[in-house]
């Protein structure tokens, strides 16, 4: 799957027009809306490819992709909202501890203790749901993208049963690993000032598109399957 992925924007019609144009919006993410087109443009991938198309999308429609990208950050949003309030709430624990523990006396050393291991188990915490946080997302964000519904990326039962299979597993731990090695080509190329930063953009840009490649393939063996059972038509409808 590795392998696939890595080619699958190359062996696209318009590759180079799409990695450049990915690139300068990578380059201008700061701005906010250049990084939402780019979510954007990700969650295309993700659907086309759970829908069995392996042809890159190209950049067009950007209103709609503005809005898939809105629907990517939101997702995304939420789920590190969390870990960072509970490191919040261990940084207040800490600065407790250090105050409580500068007073005279065994209960101030005491209560410093105290407040500083809470602060330390809070830490802990906080990487842990942080980490399944990191997990849940692709899932979310494909749930999203396949659906078109913000609802779905945050439906825990529907979620649970797709990031409890081995086949999920298996295409998250792969998408991390392609977004490794372009994370390591990104430090190679930083050794050159400048250029080789704004080269490592692109590089960027071309492994998290293969990785959102992945999670779309994954998805196709992982996503739920429609228990909804439509009503017949009133002409269809036996009487009683």
């Amino acid at each position: 799957m590795i392998s696939e992925s890595l080619n699958y924007l190359r062996d696209g019609d318009d590759a180079i027009v799409t990695v450049a144009i990915g690139g300068v919006l990578l380059l201008a993410s700061p701005l906010l809306i250049p990084s939402f087109l780019v979510l954007g443009y990700l969650m295309r991938v993700i659907r086309q490819t759970a829908d069995g198309d392996d042809e890159p999308p190209v950049f067009e429609a950007w209103s709609d992709l503005l809005v898939e990208g809105l629907k990517a950050f939101v997702v995304t949003f939420v789920y590190s909202l969390l870990p960072l309030a509970i490191l919040a709430v261990a940084a207040v624990f800490g600065i407790g501890a250090v105050v409580v523990g500068s007073g005279d006396g065994t209960g101030g050393v005491l209560g410093g203790l105290i407040g500083g291991l809470l602060a330390l188990l809070l830490v802990v915490v906080a990487l842990a749901v942080s980490l399944a946080g990191v997990y849940v997302t692709p899932a979310a964000l494909a749930a999203v993208a396949d659906s078109g519904r913000v609802g779905d990326g945050f439906a825990v039962g529907t979620l649970w049963g797709v990031v409890t299979k081995r086949a999920y597993a298996v295409g998250w731990l792969t998408a991390v690993a392609v977004v490794f090695a372009g994370s390591l080509a990104i430090g190679v190329f930083s050794i050159v000032p400048i250029l080789g930063t704004i080269a490592g953009v692109f590089v960027q840009f071309y492994a998290i598109v293969a990785a959102a490649a992945i999670i779309g393939w994954t998805w196709t063996d992982v996503r739920p399957v429609a228990t909804d059972v439509a009503e017949p038509d009133p002409v269809n409808r036996p009487a009683v």
